[in-house]
């Protein structure tokens, strides 16, 4: 097969004195690559949301059900595997661990859409977990290496385009599969008649697969500090441990702030969809184009400014730029959580589109904020402790406080509004709240580690 590199893709980044070359075209190629395979990523975990309401009839499940599906079957899992798969990136190479990962969630996507009984899909999406573990941890530590603290917030703030792209492309690509296909379609002689929501999740999976050549042509990089030399030790976990003992409070209360954000934004997205049909009377079909096409475009928009923003801050002396940003970012995230579960539609497309935007800002700044502050051995494993609590915040109590208000407290899935406007404004609220406390903690550990 031919290699990107030999098909006229530029060669890996050169140093000068061991420091890194940043902005190099093979760099920014790296950044595309895995920005592309964390849409994959998104795509594959997302979709789900857009297909709540005929798995609900295929198996008989409520919306409490779908909320474990959408949050802890995925969650828990992920977080288990996290841990293990991040130290293994910050000690070996890290684009061979990605590249398995990709194959495994690829095929446990595929095996959502044959599943049988909702047990074999709660399985195959902890399967999808378990894949996907691997990505965030190992991309964030590589992008630290091809690029240093000047360009880094950009770097990953174009990264996490991908986190939207996917979001986008579940949404409006598979509305648009379900609107061609209708309810069922014939697969072939060998698996019959399938139901369309099964045909979207094998698609998905089929799709990533592609990413898998491109991702042959990135190059395992040199790994370097932010002093510019070279980092290739393995750090001890007692060293890690006093690097998180001295700064704790700076890295406790990013992560935490931001992870509030992300139990917001997870709410929004996997009920967003089961929102815009019980309340505004849309078809799936409907929900995932429109949707899709709002993240499409201001989710993206999001990411870029929140990397320009922060990285503009920092060079006019804002040091605690990235959480400064992040606060910003969840207070008006607030009125948008709100205005989105108001009755006019228009009113609540426009709160749609304001979130997607804010939310933008904050997945590149927080990977930015959190490689500040440690060490480049640490990079991988603070990575999956963010990765870890935003999941047990996020993916596990937001989705299911919404299923669980729907049908034990309203007693109503047509209620939707009122249990979204409950428990996405309130996280924001506290992500807003946690990051303006922590902001004096921020400067005071980056200090030291200058």
């Amino acid at each position: 097969m031919l290699s990107v590199e030999a098909a006229g893709a530029p060669g890996p980044p050169a140093s000068v004195g061991g420091v890194r070359r940043d902005g190099s075209r093979y760099a920014w190629y790296v950044c595309v690559v895995l920005m592309l395979l964390l849409a994959i990523s998104y795509m594959d975990r997302s979709v789900l949301a857009l297909l709540v309401a005929p798995i609900e009839t295929a198996f008989s499940v409520r919306d409490t059900t779908m909320g474990l599906l959408q949050g802890a079957a995925f969650a828990v899992v992920y977080v288990l595997f996290a841990f293990p798969l991040a130290r293994l990136a910050d000690r070996g190479n890290r684009r061979n661990l990605i590249v398995y990962g990709v194959i495994f969630w690829c095929a446990a996507t595929i095996c959502c859409g044959l599943a049988q009984s909702i047990h074999q899909l709660f399985l195959a999406r902890m399967s999808v977990a378990a894949g996907e573990a691997v990505l965030m941890p190992a991309a964030v530590s590589i992008l630290s290496d091809y690029f240093g603290p000047k360009s880094r917030a950009r770097a990953l703030s174009v990264y996490s385009i991908g986190l939207y792209l996917g979001s986008g492309l579940a949404m409006g690509g598979g509305g648009a599969l379900m609107k061609v296909l209708g309810p069922a379609v014939a697969a072939g002689p060998m698996m019959g008649v399938l139901a369309s929501w099964r045909i979207v999740f094998i698609v998905m999976g089929l799709v990533g697969l592609f990413v898998v050549p491109l991702l042959m042509g990135v190059r395992e990089p040199q790994r370097f500090g932010d002093d510019g030399h070279s980092a290739e030790a393995t750090l001890p976990f007692k060293q890690m441990m006093r690097e998180l003992k001295t700064k704790r409070a700076a890295v406790l209360g990013t992560i935490i702030g931001f992870a509030l954000i992300s139990l917001g934004a997870t709410t929004i997205n996997a009920w967003g969809a089961t929102l815009f049909l019980r309340t505004h009377g849309w078809t799936i079909g409907d929900a995932g184009l429109r949707l899709g096409a709002i993240t499409l475009v201001f989710g993206p928009l999001g990411a870029i400014s929140g990397g320009v923003a922060a990285d503009w801050l920092a060079k006019r002396g804002r040091v605690d730029a990235k959480p400064f940003v992040g606060m910003l970012s969840a207070g008006g995230c607030i009125v948008g959580a709100l205005v989105l579960t108001l009755q006019s539609t228009m009113i609540a497309i426009i709160g749609v589109g304001l979130v997607n935007y804010l939310i933008g800002f904050n997945f590149g700044i927080v990977q930015a904020g959190l490689a500040d502050l440690l060490p480049n051995r640490m990079r991988a494993v603070i990575s999956a402790l963010y990765i870890a609590t935003t999941n047990i915040f996020a993916a596990t109590l937001g989705p299911l406080l919404v299923g669980m208000l729907n049908d034990h407290v309203f007693r109503d899935p047509a209620q939707i509004a009122i249990s979204l406007r409950v428990v996405a404004p309130s996280a924001f609220l506290l992500a807003a709240l946690t990051l303006c406390l922590v902001l004096p903690a921020y400067r005071l550990a980056l200090a030291g580690r200058r």
